[in-house]
């Protein structure tokens, strides 16, 4: 007859599967904090499971008879203690733990609104700061200097509100990758490794940061502006960023403030105040306000800067409206009828630009001058070289020098100007004798020459680059003597038509000339002119161009 104990197993099963199904309930009901479930409850459910699957996979129902006594013993503290405790202590607890979250919520409110009222009087502060300074920057606009001038008003606004005995405001070169000294006030001890050769004399000193100019890098002023974050240095003997030049008194340093000018765009300056080390160091509060007056400042800038930039820009237009009208009446208004000759001619004129002219001058039978000039810059400074050259040659041309001689002398006359506008310019120059049918070409600069022989259909530049007029004094041009055919073409132009760009950013190049005058060959000079012209405009289309377009075409009839 079987015994009953040989069917143990499965009860032992069954209660250990149940062993497991209840640990993750209780599991769920503590994640979703749905009941109190003491982590008792937890050990005692795990043994007795435990201990029913050791005892049916080994054999040995005493393993699970001792586990269903240690979780018994395990669970018996616990539940000695649920018996004497009481609702009122548990309440009692739950209120002085709900007490403690609410002071620690009051503290913590006190701290956001202690953290909101600085916040909100440091802004209005600078509001403020900046009102007052939008007040006063209207009274900039129209001064001579504007941003020097303002620059200076805030170094006399930064010294007096933190008593320094000595302030400079640096502005970044972004070409240079400098900052330069633009504003110096007071007594500034430099930070800076002096250079060697400088005397120790505090005239000589003062000039040397009030004309310095300092790399982003390897000195206090360019490290902290590269950080774009403000410094207080309130001991400058114990920081190794400052370089003690000493051991003069005037080179001695003391406390300093460093506040880097910041807009969108990034930093754009630096702001440095010092104390001198016998005179208390600034205070904490002191490198506050020199911050909130340094951002305000820096906001100030920014519509003074664009006033500035317009201001230019208008006056460059002003300026370019006048020349351009000066130089159309330089121009021939109508060519010459010369014997034996047909003469193309076009200008292109850039908005602003006005740096080509051309003439036509003839003065007798054995001398018809062709100019073609190509004056460096734009507006009033190119159109006043520009009346020089014209007048010069104009002069020159009626008298019984080469060519190239003609040049030298206009060249001498440029040079002799003194002042301090550029005075440069390409010219080139071509003399005709129509009773000879001679001609005689000399260049300086980049205007190219050249000429189409009707013997062997060639055409080839016959000029090459030199030293444009008003470089050097001392300048000689070379002299080309040409014996002219009947249907022979010389052309000579302008950078700006060699050198027009399409939408692709392709010059036009001297080839595309080339094929056009070739294949153009048998028309007459203002024909071949149009169609240079045209051929031009085709293939620069809507491309903006920046430099005037100029072409003068001769042809021997």
């Amino acid at each position: 007859m079987t015994s009953i104990d040989s069917f143990i197993g499965f009860p032992l099963l069954v209660i250990a599967i149940l062993g497991a199904i209840l640990i993750l309930f209780l599991a769920i009901i503590k994640i979703r904090k749905t009941a109190n479930v003491s982590f008792v409850t937890f050990i005692s459910t795990a043994l007795i499971a435990i201990g029913a699957l050791l005892s049916n996979a080994l054999g040995y129902y005493m393993y699970f008879v001792i586990s269903a006594i240690v979780a018994m013993v395990v669970l018996t503290p616990y539940l000695i203690i649920k018996i004497f405790d009481t609702p009122e202590r548990k309440k009692a607890a739950e209120q002085k733990k709900a007490e403690a979250a609410a002071l620690a919520a009051r503290s913590q409110d006190s701290v956001s609104k202690a953290e909101l009222n600085a916040l909100e009087t440091k802004y209005q502060r600078l509001i403020d700061v900046n009102k007052e300074l939008i007040s006063k920057l209207s009274s900039f606009f129209s001064n001579d200097n504007s941003m020097e001038n303002y620059l200076e008003y805030c170094n006399g606004l930064l010294t007096e509100k933190v008593s320094a005995d000595g302030c400079v405001i640096l502005i970044a070169d972004e070409y240079d990758n400098t900052l330069a000294v633009k504003s110096f006030k007071g007594s500034f001890p430099p930070p800076y490794k002096l250079p060697e050769d400088l005397p120790h004399k505090p005239i000589r000193v003062e000039t040397n940061l009030r004309f310095a100019q300092f790399q982003l890098k390897d000195n206090i002023f360019g490290d902290i502006f590269s950080s774009g974050e403000p410094v207080l240095i309130e001991d400058s003997v114990k920081d190794p960023r400052v370089f003690q030049n000493g051991p003069e008194d005037f080179l001695r340093c003391g406390s300093y403030i460093f506040v880097p000018i910041k807009q969108q765009e990034g930093v754009i300056g630096l702001v440095a105040l010092a104390r001198k080390p016998e005179n208390s160091a600034f205070t904490r509060q002191e490198f506050e306000d020199v911050t909130i007056l340094t951002d305000a400042i820096s906001t100030t800038m920014k519509p003074l800067y664009s006033f500035l930039a317009y201001a230019e820009h208008t006056e460059l237009n002003k300026d370019g409206s006048i020349a351009s009208k000066y130089q159309k009446t330089m121009m021939p208004a109508k060519l010459p009828v010369i014997p034996g000759l047909s003469i193309g001619c076009f200008t292109n004129p850039m908005e602003s630009v006005c740096g080509d002219y051309y003439d036509v001058i003839a003065s007798r039978k054995d001398r018809i001058s062709f100019i073609m000039t190509d004056v460096a810059g734009k507006g009033m400074n190119s159109l006043i070289v520009m009346i020089m050259i014209r007048a010069i040659l104009r002069l020159a041309v009626n008298t019984n020098q080469d060519s190239s001689t003609i040049l030298s002398w206009t060249n001498r006359g440029i040079c002799s100007e003194s002042s301090k506008i550029d005075h440069f310019a390409s010219v080139a120059l071509i003399t005709y004798d129509s009773t000879s049918k001679e001609a005689e070409v000399a260049t300086c600069g980049n205007n190219p020459v050249f000429l189409y022989s009707s013997m062997d259909k060639s055409l080839k530049q016959i000029s090459d680059p030199s030293e444009p007029l008003g470089v050097s004094k001392d300048a000689i041009y070379k002299n080309i003597k040409l014996n002219l055919q009947k249907g022979d073409i010389i052309v000579t132009c302008t950078d700006g038509v060699i050198e027009a760009l399409n939408e692709n950013g392709v010059q036009y190049s001297t080839e595309s000339l080339k094929k056009v005058i070739i294949k153009n060959s048998n028309a007459s000079a203002k024909e071949i002119s149009n169609k240079i012209k045209d051929d031009l405009k085709k293939y620069c289309g809507i491309t903006q161009q920046y430099d005037d377009q100029s072409l003068l075409a001769i042809k021997i009839d």
